[in-house]
């Protein structure tokens, strides 16, 4: 075997090793978000049926206030306080008028400003770190400047971002929310959907999504 056939091979055997270890990290992947999956629909399904506290027996309150028949379903540490900020308001332009001394050193302008004030472009913003509790009833977060209740009853919609991220939107004020992360984004989210599925009585709607999403996630597994 010459030397550039043997720098082939070598060069083809690493090529499948490659692609052998990729398929091998994929089908990891998809058996741990599956095992996911069947755990939350176990969950969703032992609350719908009654076994609640089976699976939340924790009775912790963590620091927080907790009203009679409230129960920790997630604790966050150290997660940030996002909210919607402002810019501040620019101005270009200069003064277009003319000015004349009254007395001393005071001087008076006329005419008017020809330049132009532009407003800050709004964007989200970590504004503060704490810790939070997710309840049956209600998110809550405490941190160095800010304190922030979110009920469920009162939220027009939940959006989830990439980077761990987690906004509310609620039916008064500006939108806001907690950033906890990539890492425990998935577990985060899910114990979020399923406090909000038990604080408005949709459980069975949320196994139903569920049910759904396991389905999707068979059809794509590795070959």
């Amino acid at each position: 075997m010459g030397f550039f056939e043997n720098r082939r091979r070598k060069a083809a055997e690493r090529a499948q090793a490659r692609a052998e270890a990729a398929r091998t990290a994929a089908a990891q992947t998809w058996q741990q978000e599956s095992d996911a999956i069947d755990r939350m629909l176990e969950v969703v399904r032992d609350c719908r049926n009654g076994k609640t506290h089976e699976q939340f027996t924790d009775s912790s309150d963590y620091g927080f206030m907790l009203k009679k028949g409230e129960f920790a379903i997630a604790h966050l540490e150290k997660v940030g306080y996002i909210e919607t900020v402002r810019a501040p308001t620019t101005y270009s332009g200069g003064y277009g008028g003319v000015s004349f001394p009254l007395f001393g050193k005071v001087r008076m302008n006329t005419g008017a400003m020809r330049g132009r004030a532009t407003r800050g472009e709004e964007s989200i913003s970590m504004t503060d770190r704490g810790n939070a509790l997710v309840t049956n009833t209600r998110i809550m977060f405490a941190g160095a400047k800010r304190a922030k209740e979110w009920r469920y009853e009162k939220m027009l919609s939940v959006s989830h971002l990439a980077g761990g991220i987690t906004i509310f939107a609620m039916n008064t004020g500006k939108p806001s929310g907690l950033g906890y992360g990539e890492g425990p984004a998935m577990e985060v989210q899910f114990r979020l959907e399923l406090a909000s599925a038990m604080a408005l009585d949709t459980l069975d709607r949320y196994e139903a999504e569920l049910v759904a999403e396991k389905a999707h996630h068979d059809s794509e597994r590795p070959a």
